[in-house]
């Protein structure tokens, strides 16, 4: 009887320790909804990528048509091949249901980030248990640095990582559920398929790295693990590559009035040469960013995580997926452009590696009674969180509306009907002005020469002598016009943070 009795025990310590991961996750859940929300149309400020991809949601519900668009014309290449319909068809309807308005697109994205957030909390605690999802899901929303933005900043913004990352999280949670569940491995199995396709229908670059590592996955457990089948190994990359592909020739045969081999080549030069560039200056601008990454932690931990993934069972298999995604990822982030929005989806991968190794760092100094230690290590996971949280919170509690101000003093005293030479089409999502752009296929170049120190692009797009000239931080930082032109043939009308409205001088 006693023993009986002894057995119904509750134990304090665990019923102390469910409560406080409950409040942990309360305290997680405000976080998150107060970094997500607040100032939203105003922080980060709208620019360059985040204009392109408005335009074109607004064509396609000012004119029918999934392009964007310049005064002289349509222009079917550029955003609408960078970021795919999982973006921008939601917006169009939402557009279409409250009107054209930035913060609309915004609150788009914003859920795309709950669900991600949500989506790698599922991931994380099927591999690792519940305080190490939850540790997860805060590395994510920290995984900010000094230089470079992060997944909050990332999910305020019309971008696709973030919605490519939901996708993709999607397809992992699948991919994994059919790896430890055999009972329902064919249904994960086609899931998994379809939420990669979607992934790389969202984010083209994905598929740099999602097919080839599905097809290694396949042939890793075909060869050493063997805990799947034929099923799984072949279904989510044939899936997945099938509807990236379908979409991709839907894309070059009825986009734009080109032929197919012509609308091919526009597709090639607009992608650019930023994919492979094997430069050095790049491949250390990248390691000093990953070394900055959840204070130097992540390389670490997906080296760990392969370590740990040697074992021949269905568990290692599971954890070994995100992990070679983010690995095969970042090998190829080090010979690209270097630019750390390529890195970050690895970086969000790695954030459940991260998790468990300092779980299992923490637990082993603790079992072999190293408390002294296992605090500075608890401490200094509190400082790299609460650091990447203040830049994060500097941004968010910040709002910049010079775009907003600039949009006001445009419908206040510039004619809709005159042109407006600019290169900041985030402009276009606030006023109905008659913008020319800076053509698609110089964008590469111009980068390359701001980020490189490449050859400087040819384009004087102050030739054809336009009324108005719009500068902002994208023109500047491209030095896309000649400044000396600028200021002999036109004076200053108006500024705004970064911009500057520049009207040509009367002869």
């Amino acid at each position: 009887m006693d023993g009986q009795l002894a057995t119904n025990q509750v134990n304090p310590l665990s019923v102390l320790a469910r409560s406080g991961e409950r409040v942990a996750a309360l305290v997680l859940i405000g976080t998150i909804v107060l970094l997500a929300f607040v100032n939203l149309p105003y922080a980060p400020r709208t620019w360059f990528d985040e204009g392109s991809h408005l335009h074109v949601p607004e064509t396609l519900i000012r004119y029918g048509v999934y392009a964007d668009i310049s005064s002289e014309g349509f222009r079917y290449f550029g955003p609408t091949i960078g970021v795919g319909p999982t973006v921008m068809i939601p917006i169009a309807l939402v557009f279409r249901l409250v009107g054209i308005d930035l913060l609309a697109a915004r609150l788009v994205i914003v859920v795309y980030l709950l669900v991600a957030l949500w989506i790698f909390y599922r991931l994380a605690h099927r591999l690792h248990g519940k305080s190490l999802a939850l540790l997860t899901v805060l590395l994510l929303i920290a995984s900010r640095t000094r230089g470079f933005e992060g997944m909050i900043e990332y999910g305020r913004q019309v971008l696709g990582e973030v919605p490519g990352l939901a996708w993709l999280g999607v397809g992992l949670l699948a991919y994994t559920s059919a790896v430890l569940h055999p009972d329902h491995r064919r249904r994960n199995a086609l899931l998994a398929g379809i939420g990669f396709g979607l992934a790389l229908i969202t984010k083209n670059q994905f598929a740099l790295i999602v097919a080839p590592s599905l097809l290694l996955l396949a042939f890793l457990d075909w060869r050493f693990f063997r805990v799947g089948d034929w099923w799984l190994r072949l279904a989510p990359p044939v899936i997945a590559s099938s509807m990236f592909a379908g979409w991709l020739l839907i894309m070059l045969a009825f986009l734009g009035p080109a032929d197919f081999s012509a609308n091919l080549a526009k597709t090639r030069q607009s992608a650019g040469g930023a994919i492979f560039v094997f430069d050095i200056d790049a491949s250390t601008r990248a390691i000093r960013y990953l070394v900055q990454v959840y204070g130097g932690l992540l390389m670490p931990a997906l080296l760990y995580s392969l370590w740990r993934c040697r074992q021949r069972n269905a568990r290692a298999f599971a954890e070994l997926v995100p992990t070679l995604l983010a690995v095969l990822w970042l090998s190829w982030y080090l010979v690209s452009l270097g630019w750390p929005r390529y890195a970050f989806p690895a970086v969000a991968l790695g954030a459940p590696a991260v998790a468990r190794m300092i779980g299992d760092l923490l637990n082993w100094l603790w079992n072999r009674r190293q408390p002294l230690f296992a605090t500075a290590i608890g401490m200094y996971l509190i400082l790299i969180i609460g650091f990447s949280l203040s830049l994060t919170a500097q941004v968010v509690f910040h709002p910049d509306d010079s775009a907003q101000r600039m949009a006001v003093f445009l419908n206040q005293h510039v004619p809709t009907t005159a042109i407006i030479e600019t290169w900041e089409p985030e402009l276009a999502i606030f006023t109905d002005h008659n913008y020319h752009y800076v053509p698609t296929e110089l964008l590469d170049g111009a980068v390359r020469h701001a980020w490189l120190g490449g050859p400087p692009v040819i384009y004087d797009g102050l030739a054809n002598r336009p009324p108005y000239v719009l500068t902002g931080a994208f023109s500047t930082y491209t030095g896309i016009y000649n400044n000396e032109h600028l200021q002999r043939d036109y004076i200053p009308l108006y500024s705004a943070g970064p911009y500057t409205l520049w009207q040509r001088r009367v002869p």
